[in-house]
């Protein structure tokens, strides 16, 4: 696992034994709660213990977090975003044209919340697609920022989930094996290849992803 603290919010990052990696974007500190993570003193470095780094994977899943390819690809459909919004040159760190990369899927453009309870037991869960990538779902997009501040601005998990509840049209799931959105809450169990390629460990490199996908777009 790794925190990494930007200007407008914080990220947490976790490396799962089958490869990839999976990322929680715009942390709050009822994410941090939940995984038992201080933000004020964040972990330097994912875990040297390989067993107990894919355990906290599976606990950073259930808070919507998104599992990528890898760390590249990641960084390519960031950086689609920020294009779309206004910003960037059509590159990632001058190597990857953006135009000739496979475009952001379903999963990968999604954004996913979710909310355990205290009490009782179950999940709430609300989902939206985005604008940046294509709209797939009209009647579905994000709420406008003002309204996501709200549950930006939630302080504990249950006031999220009631905040989900009443403003976000989130579900409510008994049982997560139930749940068969767009998210990666159950991909744990079945997950063995990525989005648009392989899941790639920390020690396949960036070349390695180029010269396997990307081999003469740069």
């Amino acid at each position: 696992m790794k925190q990494e603290l930007m200007k407008k919010d914080a990220s947490i990052y976790a490396w799962p034994s089958r490869g990839g990696v999976i990322i929680l974007s715009s942390a709050s500190a009822i994410d941090f709660a939940f995984l038992s993570l201080d933000p004020l003193n964040p972990p330097p470095e994912r875990l040297a213990d390989q067993d107990a780094e894919d355990a906290f994977c599976q606990r950073l899943l259930l808070l919507g977090a998104k599992w990528w390819d890898s760390e590249a690809r990641f960084a390519i459909v960031a950086a689609i975003e920020e294009r779309a919004a206004g910003g960037g040159n059509g590159r990632v760190d001058g190597a990857f044209v953006l135009g000739k990369q496979p475009a952001p899927t379903m999963r990968e453009k999604r954004l996913v919340k979710a909310g355990w309870p205290s009490e009782g037991g179950g999940v709430w869960v609300a989902e939206f697609d985005t604008t940046w990538a294509g709209v797939d779902e009209e009647e579905n997009l994000v709420p406008e920022e003002e309204e996501w501040g709200r549950l930006v601005m939630a302080r504990t998990m249950d006031e999220r989930c009631g905040l989900l509840r009443e403003r976000f049209r989130g579900v409510f799931y008994e049982d997560l094996r139930d749940y068969a959105g767009f998210g990666f809450f159950n991909a744990w169990g079945s997950k063995a290849t990525g989005e648009v390629g392989p899941l790639l460990r920390p020690d396949e490199t960036v070349d390695l992803w180029r010269e396997t996908y990307y081999k003469g777009y740069s």
